[in-house]
């Protein structure tokens, strides 16, 4: 009976410890409500005042105009008097008069012989004014805002394929390839697919390719090259094999991709290529058996961070995309229900009879869709629904581009009850939207760029394969040996450690911190150990659903993945910068001291109060292949206050757009535009003044996802209060999620 007593005492405790806290921070939020109103209302008194300053200083200027108009004008018809008189008498007619006055014939005659010397007229110019009284107009009062930093608007009507940068401009590549492996090899090369069979030798002879690389392609609206080469890819003209045989006269590799289909069919054509890939080992041995050889590699299907991306459409994302063939057959029209009620709501979709949602579940492909309007389909759904034989390859590119997936382990069979209840399913999966956007960000971790599985191919063929690998530099200032210590053990976690680490150092000594710094490396040169926490995921997922039901398929793509995928620790390169402070600095003055000393193409600043997740620089990094930005870094973060417990959510909702209000401890830049930035000297608010300088100079700054960091301060100050919702109560470890 005492220990329940005691246990129920210690609940009360826990209880009241918590709602202390809770009224604290609401207490607090009142209060950083109330000054930030006050604050408002000051901002918009100066802003009215200085509005008022400035329509009288364009009353005086007009007023001055005016006024040396007038005077100018003035003074010119006074000096054309002047003139005329003066013009008058110096005329001869004038002088001879005088002369006839004097009765004497000689000064008439010298008066006849004078040349005659007329002033020249007058010309308007400038007269200093004076300027008259002008009515100075009113002023409208400026309205008081007191709404937090606004997010940017969404990014386009629909996904747009961008331009950009190449990762190989060196190398020319004649591509006969389908609309899908178009936009995959688009910004690997500078690619050729505008020749068919009828003018394949006009190309040859004007670009003069390096390589030429076929693929299997099949009929169908995504067919590459117009269609043109279909006939000659089935073997029944001999326009490919022509093709082929030129470049091997002109000593242009060939290469052939068998990226799907029936091997047998392929043979013949590919038999041609001096070099064959295939999608997978397995499909690599039955190439080594069909064509007697071991010039084969293998080329798994993989993504274009440029074109799969977490880059949203304009339009929200709404309902349940259906992919595979199999699915959709045994899913009758009548028991469409939608996952989604509040995005049926929004749709404005029609109902059944019984006042269930109707038109909920889509096909994602339909027959007709070229390939741009799928990049815009695969954003566009809340959850996609993969049957047992939906593509591989395209649910990689769904989940690249950060939607939800759910495979099927089996058909559903077409009765209510089973469509019920595979519904329900997937209305609890998008219920838990923590862990839904924790699996999916995941599972776009683990998905596969396609660039670096090229540099082996082409090097196998001899053609070089040299590009920017954006070394990164760490910088951070540190102002104890807590915070030193808390800094190495986040760089120690990374999986892709910088190549350059710069620290100032304000109380500690330069030797001592070196030495810290090589025992870290030392021991983060070991091999990397990468937590199973997606088969932790998955094996809850199937005990929650089931085994014949709906299955989050992110966690399944990711183990298909990760072998290929995860990077391997990049060994420290020992480039390790430390400097000493003689004097006291803020932290933007260090920052901006060690900014000075970096080299790397990119340069990461690490706040080391803060905490990172083992992927923080590895997906920063990503994101630079994904858009065109100059800094990339989090606008939407976690904020976890210790003295409280309480974790919040700043910004919600600002992810994956192009919005300079990004956290200081959150930032990686391109080296040249951070040192044309500078960064202020001030203690906490240095990279406000940096994203203020980023809106007046026009440089692009991309706010990534809100996972991998997490900022971390002893009490709450107004900025971290700001548009921040609080998370709800977690288990214990509330930060390994976000992490």
């Amino acid at each position: 009976m005492s220990d329940e007593l005691e246990r129920t005492r210690s609940a009360l405790e826990a209880a009241v410890a918590a709602a202390s806290g809770a009224a604290e921070l609401t207490r607090l939020l009142a209060g950083y409500q109330e000054r930030l109103a006050k604050a408002a209302e000051s901002e918009a008194e100066a802003l009215t005042r200085a509005r008022e300053a400035e329509a009288r200083l364009k009353a005086i200027e007009r007023q001055a105009a005016q006024l040396a108009k007038n005077l100018a004008e003035q003074r010119y018809q006074t000096e054309v008097a002047q003139w005329r008189l003066e013009s008058v008498q110096a005329s001869r007619w004038s002088k001879l008069g005088d002369a006839i006055h004097t009765k004497n014939p000689g000064e008439v005659a010298r008066t006849l012989r004078t040349p005659i010397g007329k002033p020249s007229a007058p010309k308007r110019s400038d007269f200093s004014p004076a300027p008259p009284a002008v009515e100075v107009p009113p002023v409208a009062p400026v309205v008081p805002d007191t709404a937090g930093p606004a997010v940017s608007a969404a990014m386009a009507e629909g996904f747009v394929v961008p331009k950009g940068p190449l990762a190989r401009p060196y190398l020319t590549v004649a591509a006969i390839v389908d609309r899908q492996s178009e936009a995959l090899f688009r910004y690997e090369w500078r690619q050729v697919t505008n020749f068919g069979p009828d003018n394949w030798q006009a190309m040859l002879d004007e670009h003069r390719p390096h390589l030429l690389f076929v693929e299997s392609v099949r009929p169908g609206p995504r067919q590459g090259n117009g269609g043109r080469w279909l006939e000659e890819l089935a073997g029944r003209t001999r326009g490919l094999r022509d093709l082929v045989e030129e470049c091997s006269r002109r000593g242009i590799r060939t290469m052939f991709w068998h990226s799907g289909g029936p091997i047998s069919t392929s043979v013949p054509m590919a038999s041609l290529f001096d070099h064959v890939l295939a999608t997978s080992e397995a499909r690599a041995r039955e190439w080594r058996a069909a064509l007697r050889h071991d010039r084969i590699g293998i080329l798994p299907h993989a993504v274009q961070p440029r074109v799969h991306n977490l880059i949203p459409a304009a339009t929200p994302r709404s309902g349940t995309a259906l992919l595979g063939t199999t699915f959709l057959g045994a899913l009758p029209p009548a028991a469409a229900v939608h996952s989604d009620p509040s995005a049926a709501e929004t749709s404005g979709a029609g109902r059944h009879a019984n006042g269930r949602p109707d038109g909920g579940w889509r096909p994602l492909i339909t027959d007709k869709a070229t390939y741009d309007d799928l990049l815009t389909a695969y954003r566009s759904a809340s959850v996609v629904l993969a049957g047992p034989d939906a593509d591989a390859r395209t649910v990689a590119e769904v989940i690249a581009c950060g939607t939800p997936v759910m495979r099927l382990a089996a058909p559903i069979p077409a009765d209510e009850a089973s469509t019920r209840h595979a519904a329900d399913s997937i209305g609890e999966y998008l219920a838990a939207v923590p862990e839904r956007d924790a699996e999916t960000y995941r599972a776009w971790r683990a998905a596969v760029p396609v660039t670096p599985l090229l540099d082996p191919l082409l090097d196998t063929a001899g053609l070089p394969s040299v590009r920017n690998a954006a070394t990164i530099t760490a910088i951070a200032a540190v102002t104890g040996a807590a915070e030193l210590d808390h800094l190495l053990t986040q760089l120690r976690r990374q999986t892709h450690a910088p190549a350059q680490l710069v620290i100032v150092a304000d109380g500690l000594d330069a030797t001592l911190v070196e030495k810290a710094i090589r025992t870290t490396q030392q021991e983060s040169a070991t091999p990397h150990s990468v937590m199973p926490t997606d088969d932790g995921a998955a094996r809850q997922a199937a005990t929650q659903h089931g085994p014949d039901s709906v299955m989050p398929a992110g966690d399944v793509a990711a183990r298909q993945a990760a072998a290929p995928h995860v990077p391997e620790s990049v060994k420290p390169s020992g480039d390790v910068v430390v400097r000493q402070a003689t004097s006291p600095l803020t932290r933007g003055a260090a920052l901006d001291r060690a900014l000075r000393l970096a080299d790397g193409d990119l340069v990461a600043i690490l706040d080391p109060r803060d905490l990172y997740g083992e992927h923080y620089l590895a997906d920063l990094a990503r994101y630079f292949s994904a858009v065109d930005a100059d800094i990339v870094g989090k606008a939407s973060y976690y904020a976890h206050i210790t003295e409280t417990g309480a974790t919040l959510l700043r910004q919600p909702g600002a992810e994956h757009r192009f919005l300079p209000e990004l956290a200081g401890g959150a930032l990686l830049g391109r080296r040249q535009t951070l040192l044309a930035l500078g960064i202020a000297d001030l203690s906490e608010d240095w990279d406000e003044v940096l994203m203020r300088q980023c809106r007046t100079d026009g440089v692009r700054v991309y706010s990534a996802d809100r996972f991998s960091y997490v900022r971390v301060r002893p009490t709450p100050d107004p900025r971290l209060l700001t548009s921040a919702h609080l998370q709800p109560p977690t288990p214990p470890e509330p930060l390994a999620m976000i992490l």
